[in-house]
């Protein structure tokens, strides 16, 4: 402003030309002083928001990276997880078929009881059957019983009635036989085993344990 001041007081004056445009020199600094310093501070605000965003992109790679890290570890507890339970259920699996071909292989060594030959030769009565009637209800509140699918004690009930309502005939003969089919089918189902001595996958033995049914409730 002092500048200015003196540049009019020249001219109102009439102060010499030297002056004047010494005057106008210290204008010129000062409109060269304002428009350095408005860019600078223009600068300054630009790297400081460059910074800014710097900043900022630096803070979401390294939140990314901390919800990927935080991911993985979910993603490793997870599969360690169920890789136990896996693993559980494998040994608890192992266990009920080890449980079950004992029970299992006592509840058939009773089915001898009702060979053919046995019957042919009229060895087989109504006492001896209702005795294998009565082990077989045993065995159907047992251990055994207890770990055979519901199917399975159907057919071991199946068994026992028709056991149990034995009176000799030939046509209460070919009902034990039915119903001891039926109980072996789902003995074999439930360890695993399909027809033959082949295993069976899970679609087999629903297969068969829902045929099983079928002839439980037609018989």
């Amino acid at each position: 402003m002092t500048d200015f001041k003196v540049l009019v007081d020249a001219l109102i004056k009439g102060t010499p030309w030297a002056v004047f445009i010494a005057a106008i020199g210290a204008i010129w600094q000062l409109v060269y002083a304002y428009t350095r310093d408005r860019a600078a501070s223009e600068e300054a605000q630009r790297r400081y928001e460059l910074e800014e965003r710097k900043f900022q992109n630096q803070k979401a790679i390294e939140d990314q990276k901390f919800a990927y890290q935080k991911s993985l570890e979910m993603l490793r507890f997870e599969y360690e997880q169920r890789k136990w339970r896996e693993q559980l259920a494998t040994q608890l699996a192992l266990k009920h078929v080890e449980a079950r071909l004992i029970d299992y292989a006592e509840i058939w060594s009773e089915v001898k009881a009702v060979a053919k030959h046995n019957q042919k030769s009229g060895s087989l009565t109504p006492a001896i059957a209702q005795q294998a009637a009565t082990i077989i209800e045993s065995w159907r509140y047992s251990r055994g019983g207890l770990l055979a699918e519901e199917t399975t004690r159907d057919a071991a009930l199946a068994f026992q009635t028709a056991l149990w309502s034995y009176d000799g005939t030939s046509e209460a003969f070919k009902r034990i036989r039915q119903a001891r089919k039926l109980l072996r089918a789902a003995l074999r189902a439930d360890m695993g085993l399909g027809e033959d001595t082949f295993g069976q996958n899970i679609l087999d033995a629903t297969e068969r344990r829902n045929k099983i049914k079928e002839d439980l409730a037609n018989s």
